[in-house]
């Protein structure tokens, strides 16, 4: 059950979730085509494939044509009024809003102004709670729910912790539509402890797995991990994207988690910084000579420079947790 609403006329306009992904679309479009919304068009993307595994896009204006980020300290830094959030965004930026039912909270899907991508959007949830740039059980639901009965190979969902390249302090996941597959949707993974996995050497940067199908949906499970990373102050990044089982059969949900070091202090922009993209191996890029230059040993470089210094004892914590 979901209500999706009009962003001018308040009215409902659908309450099936198989219609989520292609109204977001069309509405994209339309403000893309119609609306001096976007700091930057989104038209056709170069690209390249390096080595069969991490994803270059070529976007040269993100660097440039972005709104300023915000000064981040502390992971759980509290959510201030005065800065820039989601509540003082135009009408023009606003998707639809929905609520699960009568009674729910209000969450909004938003045009991001600065896309990396062709339709990537901002889901905001309990946008009018102002909370804080701090995952929450009841949004992690909200965001796995989606990726479940969406059935969108093309969807992923994104989170940036505080001090993990996240640029507002408001809550909200990102919301890409990408064709291309993603190297960590079939990585290897080993078992640690219960539902909890992990990425074998051969990747990178260490993260967490999970493996969520309908009706083993695992929120309280991942919610631990998540909880006591915050706890810890450890900076995290979220990727939830179909990909291969490891003990189920067929297609699963892979919720991937890296506990990462922090990126305290404003965004540096520079050809491309590590956050939930990155780590998953797709590289939005801002410099064309960087684009065509950039080899696996560079990107392996730049991300191995956010691996956390002590993800073996993590591991071994995270086995008194399951």
């Amino acid at each position: 059950m979901i209500q999706i609403y009009d962003s001018e006329s308040k009215q409902i306009i659908e309450e099936k979730i198989s219609k989520f992904l292609p109204l977001l679309k069309s509405k994209w479009n339309d403000i893309h085509s119609k609306a001096n919304v976007f700091r930057y068009k989104i038209l056709n993307l170069q690209e390249r494939l390096l080595n069969e595994k991490y994803l270059l896009q070529l976007n040269p204006n993100r660097q440039s044509n972005r709104r300023h980020p915000e000064q981040i300290n502390d992971i759980c830094q509290p959510f201030d009024e005065k800065r820039f959030n989601f509540t003082k965004v135009s009408k023009e930026e606003i998707i639809f809003t929905f609520k699960e039912n009568d009674e729910g909270d209000n969450h909004a899907v938003l045009v991001n102004i600065s896309p990396i991508s062709k339709y990537h959007s901002l889901l905001c949830t309990s946008i009018n709670k102002c909370l804080p740039q701090v995952i929450t059980k009841e949004s992690l639901k909200l965001a796995i729910d989606l990726m479940l009965l969406t059935q969108d190979r093309t969807l992923r969902i994104g989170f940036n912790s505080l001090c993990a390249f996240a640029s507002v302090n408001h809550l909200h996941y990102h919301l890409f539509i990408e064709e291309q597959s993603l190297y960590v949707e079939n990585a290897y993974c080993k078992k640690i402890k219960g539902p909890l996995f992990k990425f074998d050497d051969s990747y990178p940067v260490p993260a967490f797995c999970f493996e969520v199908i309908q009706g083993s949906e695992k929120v309280d499970e991942i919610f631990i991990l998540l909880d006591y990373l915050l706890k810890k102050s450890i900076a995290h990044n979220v990727m939830m994207t179909r990909g291969g089982a490891i003990e189920a059969s067929g297609e699963v949900v892979r919720v991937l988690v890296w506990p990462r070091k922090s990126s305290m202090g404003a965004k540096q922009l520079v050809a491309f910084n590590v956050a939930v993209c990155e780590l998953s191996g797709w590289f939005p890029i801002y410099d064309s000579e960087e684009y065509e230059n950039l080899q696996e040993e560079n990107l392996i470089n730049e991300l191995r420079k956010w691996k956390i210094d002590n993800f073996d004892e993590l591991c071994e914590e995270m086995k008194l947790l399951y």
